[in-house]
């Protein structure tokens, strides 16, 4: 059997909630400003571990924007940020090359943020600003071939 977001929907990871245009673009708007504090954080030198938490959130808004503009959203307390990036497989991820090097990202940035401060690399950061603009770029381009409606 081929995994769907139906299939997500119905081991109630998801639920079906119909978006629009306006919170598409309000999302892709958000991904953009976390971009834009990515980029300056850099170019103030704050620290690597701020640097990937504005990164991560770019790809996570990002993501959250693919599966809202497919008419789905995460169930709120069943790990949504990893249920958010595990779905970039039904959209621009298909083949889940992507998926596993975000989701490490993903507890990378839970470490620094609850646990332990001061352990991401330059280049971790700097790896999640590319991923940041990949990811944002890919989600525009996915939507606006199979939910042009929406964007």
């Amino acid at each position: 059997m081929k995994v769907s977001l139906e299939n997500w929907a119905t081991n109630r990871w998801l639920e079906q909630r119909a978006a629009d245009r306006e919170e598409i673009s309000r999302l892709l708007a958000v991904a953009d400003g976390h971009l834009d504090d990515y980029r300056k954080a850099v170019a103030s030198g704050m620290s690597p571990d701020a640097q990937l938490s504005l990164a991560y959130d770019a790809i996570r808004i990002s993501s959250t924007a693919a599966l809202r503009a497919a008419g789905y959203r995460v169930v709120r307390g069943n790990n949504e940020h990893y249920r958010t990036l595990d779905a970039l497989e039904f959209s621009i991820d298909p083949e889940r090359k992507l998926i596993a090097t975000l989701d490490a990202l993903r507890r990378k940035r839970n470490t620094g943020a609850y646990d332990d401060y001061g352990l991401v690399s330059q280049g971790e950061a700097d790896q999640a600003g590319r991923l940041a603009a990949q990811v944002r770029k890919q989600v525009e381009e996915w939507i606006r071939i199979y939910h042009a409606d929406k964007i």
